[in-house]
């Protein structure tokens, strides 16, 4: 029987065999068959997982704010919430507020409402809005989502004028989420 000759590989050599063993099994993994029921079972995995926007810099909630906001006329330089509230804009929506101008809680108090109005009123004639959130739908497994959002103008030229409540369509499109339609429902 012939011997077996084995002699140690220097540790740079070995250590570069090692470094590129570990990727091209991966590659070679991900690049190996995997037919077309295996492809319409991932698909079917990836839509029953939820939408695939998950960023969190924009939610539709979010976009759905910015949109009704940058839409109101007159357009708002100040914008109020209901504080405490289920009209109450929620957090990553208030955040979009802010990002536009200057943002406050609105109470339902009236002695704190009269207070707010004050603090506008001297402030200066600016448009201020309080944005009432009025629910969300999911469908299309979570990708497609429908704010509602109302609202109205408090102080100032405007105030106690109606801004229409608006049915906001944000979808997923795999990446990130858009604004794809907006409707007009009537009064707030």
């Amino acid at each position: 029987m012939p011997s077996l000759v084995t002699f140690p590989l220097p540790r740079p050599v070995l250590a570069m065999l090692l470094t590129l063993a570990g990727p091209s099994a991966l590659l070679l993994t991900a690049c190996g068959g995997g037919g077309t029921t295996d492809r319409a079972s991932a698909e079917a995995a990836n839509v029953a997982a939820g939408p695939a926007c998950v960023s969190t810099d924009s939610t539709p909630v979010g976009l759905a704010v910015l949109d009704y906001i940058t839409t109101a006329t007159p357009l708002p330089k100040r914008l109020l919430s209901a504080a405490g509230t289920d009209s109450a804009v929620p957090e990553d929506g208030f955040k979009v507020m802010q990002e536009e101008g200057p943002s406050y809680f609105y109470s339902s108090d009236t002695v704190a409402q009269r207070k707010i109005r004050e603090k506008l009123e001297e402030v200066g004639p600016y448009p201020s809005m309080l944005v009432v959130f009025r629910g969300t739908t999911a469908s299309d497994n979570g990708n497609t989502v429908i704010v509602r959002l109302g609202g109205h103008y408090v102080g100032g030229d405007d105030h106690g004028k109606v801004a229409p409540t608006r049915a906001i369509t944000v979808r997923c499109d795999s990446v990130t989420w858009r604004v794809a339609s907006s409707q007009t429902e009537g009064g707030a």
